[in-house]
């Protein structure tokens, strides 16, 4: 695999799920002997992820999503390295490769991932683009994904899939009781949470709304919410509306993840769309049991009473009876927490890079 070098692409100003992915790929392909370089915007998280780690980057602005300048210094930084493939990382970096392709005539095999769970849009611009001669395969993070993609695709067989991963290593034997130090004033109580952006297709009022309906039951519970988005000041309102306020902790974007999930009694996963949600991996790989919704790929890794409780789409109600049950039934949480662990294997980022990495080389 010596000499093999593939060019990623990203257009992403914060870092969540894909950013993540894209550095466990990168790591994992640098383990493999597949060199690796990043397109990204100037001075974000990533570049700064990609300087940190020693990875060769190429930092641009985005003006737009349509600033051919940002796909013209693509095709120059290729002309300059010769990259056996390009992998676009979100919907505005496969926009910008593609041009770069068709109008720059730039040539490289194109791969994209597709990490979002809602249809392919009906312009001309996304069928243009979605369905361009350049783009190889598409990997989709999961299942669900996939099959979204084939109603809109005309190259139905282009479209595979590889999961996205979960680096167990940095949830496995995280000691217990350093989040909750930070709250032992709470310490009597049940503690269920999320980590998640404060965005729409998490639904986080349907969190809000759980929480609601088990507080009605059982006074002894308490609510955790890490992240930040910008829904925060509604959530915190409709919380306020709710009369559960002093109930649940808007805790802002935290950097001791481990820990937190480490210190919750309950993992409650309540997205409305969800490529994959690699939370759930996580919550798996701190011993939470998880209570999720049936959104997306959640049910590819949430097996119903397997390795999970799964739940309809916004069915608070749903949702509450089996935080309750967990709570009740501690050889159900006991059975969820060991298979969930188990399925961890699936989902390593070895297996990830190893599947990715047989698509580069078709």
């Amino acid at each position: 695999m010596s000499g093999f070098k593939v060019l990623h692409i990203s257009t992403a100003r914060s870092w969540r799920g894909g950013e993540q992915q894209i550095a466990y790929l990168c790591m994992e392909l640098r383990e493999m002997g597949v060199a690796s370089s990043i397109v990204c915007i100037a001075n974000g998280p990533l570049h700064n992820w990609a300087i940190k780690n020693g990875f060769p980057a190429l930092p641009l602005k985005k003006r737009s999503s349509l600033d051919l300048r940002f796909s013209a210094k693509i095709k120059a930084y290729h002309q300059v390295h010769q990259f056996a493939v390009w992998h676009a990382h979100d919907a505005h970096a496969h926009g910008f490769a593609v041009y770069a392709q068709h109008f720059f005539r730039a040539k490289a095999k194109l791969i994209v991932s597709r990490r979002v769970d809602f249809p392919v849009a009906s312009s001309w611009l996304s069928t243009f683009k979605y369905n361009h001669p350049s783009v190889f395969r598409y990997l989709a993070v999961s299942e669900a994904i996939a099959a979204i993609l084939r109603q809109s695709l005309r190259k139905k067989d282009h479209i595979f899939t590889v999961h996205s991963a979960n680096n167990a290593q940095r949830f496995l034997k995280i000691p217990k009781g350093q989040f909750r130090e930070e709250f032992k004033h709470l310490a009597d109580r049940y503690w269920i949470g999320n980590v998640a952006a404060l965005t729409g297709h998490k639904d986080l009022f349907t969190f809000l709304n759980t929480a609601k309906l088990v507080l009605e039951e059982q006074k002894d519970v308490h609510f955790f919410l890490a992240g930040s988005g910008e829904l925060e000041k509604e959530l915190k309102l409709y919380a306020e509306q709710l009369g559960i306020s002093q109930r649940v902790e808007f805790l802002g974007f935290r950097e001791d993840i481990p820990a937190l999930l480490s210190d919750l009694d309950c993992f409650l996963f309540s997205s409305e769309m969800e490529g994959l949600g690699t939370s759930v991996l996580d919550a798996f790989a701190s011993e939470t049991p998880v209570v999720a919704t049936s959104a997306g790929g959640i049910t590819e890794m949430v097996k119903h009473e397997e390795t999970g409780l799964v739940y309809p789409v916004k069915d608070a109600p749903g949702l509450k009876e089996g935080i309750l049950r967990l709570r009740a039934d501690e050889a159900l949480k006991q059975k969820l927490v060991s298979n969930g662990l188990q399925s961890l294997r699936n989902f390593s980022p070895q297996n990830m890079a190893e599947k990715t990495f047989k698509h580069y080389r078709v």
